[in-house]
This record gives structure tokens, sequence and C-alpha cells, in this order.
């Protein structure tokens, strides 16, 4: 899984894709892009806030993100329209935001049609 820049450097998050997908390449295996899919969100719409107070370790918003970007990987198959909202609950809107955000970052990092 490729993970996510903290929250005070987004800078991170090309250096964190650039070597997670070489290493997955090297092992022939699958890159499931999160770290993408956070800028993307974030770039999308920053008043979301996907992570803790500790600026690294996801929100139940990052959380129930990176869930949508490994549903959307492992089984080539869009999350939006799902309705489960994860353990620590995620707005019903927000989730469909985040679903859609996960299905298009993973579409663009696989060349997947949409």
């Amino acid at each position: 899984m490729m993970t996510w820049a903290r929250k005070n450097k987004p800078e991170m998050t090309a250096q964190l894709a650039e070597a997670t997908t070489k290493v997955a390449n090297e092992a022939n295996a699958m890159v499931v892009p999160v770290g993408l899919a956070f800028a993307e969100a974030i770039k999308a719409d920053s008043s979301v806030e996907l992570y803790r107070t500790d600026t690294t370790h996801p929100s139940p918003e990052g959380t129930y993100l990176a869930a949508c970007v490994t549903f959307a990987t492992m089984f080539h198959r869009s999350p939006v329209g799902l309705k489960y909202y994860g353990i620590e609950k995620v707005d019903p809107k927000t989730a469909e935001f985040l679903q859609k955000v996960a299905w298009q970052t993973v579409c663009e990092f696989f060349g997947w049609q949409k």
C-alpha cells in the first residue's frame, strides 16, 4: 500500500508514490494508491479532515478513504454507492465524496476506464 504524506509535509506524496511504485514493480506486486487518493481528496476539499491530531495517522475519514481505495484496487470495482460507513462512522455525504475520490484515483493510477 502506498501510504500518505504527513499532513504538514505534502511534498512527501510524490516521493512515497515513486518509491512504492518502484519497489512494487521490482517485486511484481500491485500498488494500492492510498497516498495519491489522500492528495486528491485534500485538493478537492481541504475541509475533510483525513488526519488525527498527530498529523500522521488517519482520521475515520482517512481510514475510510484508504478502505475505499483498497476495495477499488482489489476488486476493480467502484466503491461509489457502498452503504457501509466504517466502524468510526463517516457521514454518508462525506463517504460518497471519498468513494468518488478513491475510484477516480484508482482509475487514473492504473489507466482503467471508469
